[in-house]
């Protein structure tokens, strides 16, 4: 279980849902996680857990739709955990919201913290990356990223960007050796979504755990022929509305 030792993992929104499980799992494979978000409560509560089951983990609070925010705490990465061989651009929000009713600033979150946020964690660890000629980058988007519907046209059009932004950049750092994929999960019984949409019927529904499979797959030797890629993981649930 050692398929990452000496591995730098940053998972952003990693205190819950996909991204704690993602934490779990890269840590249980020798990986030294580092989890971002904005809920210190919860990063401290996964980062307990990973280190009292023996693993390796760090939080930090992060306001990911920030600039100064998202630099200052890699720079802090860097000099106190090291240099980032992992990034999970995990961490979005979702509003269910009739186009005509989603005021100019919900859409301007929604691109914020979906796209922009991604942006800016991936400008940050590039860098050091590149001059290390290798990487791993995995960018989770949606069901709702590569299909239209209703009641949603903000989280979708970040969710396509989402995929549109790891095309492009698997392309451009292909020959520094910096693989960038995408996720696609279909519906997933996390908190988000208990918190969006508590009444619907969530049993054919993935758990985090499975998403958590793809992603740590994707960052593993075996996966080192895959770049550019979008993985899509709908299992057998019905989204919301559809």
């Amino acid at each position: 279980m050692s398929a990452l030792l000496g591995k730098v993992a940053v998972v952003t929104g990693g205190g819950r849902g996909i991204g704690q499980a993602t934490s779990f799992s890269l840590a249980k494979l020798g990986a030294t996680v580092v989890i971002l978000s904005n809920e210190q409560a919860e990063n401290e509560n996964t980062v307990y857990q990973i280190q009292n089951s023996g693993g390796k983990a760090k939080g930090y609070f992060c306001d990911l739709a920030s600039r100064n925010s998202i630099e200052q705490t890699f720079n802090r990465i860097e000099e106190e955990v090291g240099i980032v061989d992992i990034l999970i651009n995990n961490a979005g929000s979702m509003i269910i919201k009739p186009f005509l009713d989603t005021t100019v600033e919900e859409w301007d979150t929604m691109q914020a913290l979906n796209v922009r946020g991604m942006y800016l964690a991936t400008r940050a660890a590039v860098p050091n990356m590149k001059l290390q000629n290798k990487g791993i980058i995995i960018n989770i988007s949606s069901i709702w990223g590569i299909k239209g519907g209703p009641d949603r046209s903000a989280y979708i059009t970040a969710k396509h960007g989402v995929i549109g932004f790891t095309k492009a950049l698997g392309e451009e750092f292909r020959p520094y050796n910096i693989r960038v994929n995408a996720v696609c999960p279909g519906p997933v019984a996390t908190k988000m979504m208990e918190d969006l949409a508590p009444e619907v019927n969530k049993d054919d529904w993935l758990h985090p755990v499975d998403i958590a499979e793809i992603i740590v797959d994707l960052c593993l030797e075996k996966s080192k022929s895959v770049t550019a890629e979008v993985i899509e993981a709908f299992g057998n649930g019905r989204p919301v509305n559809t």
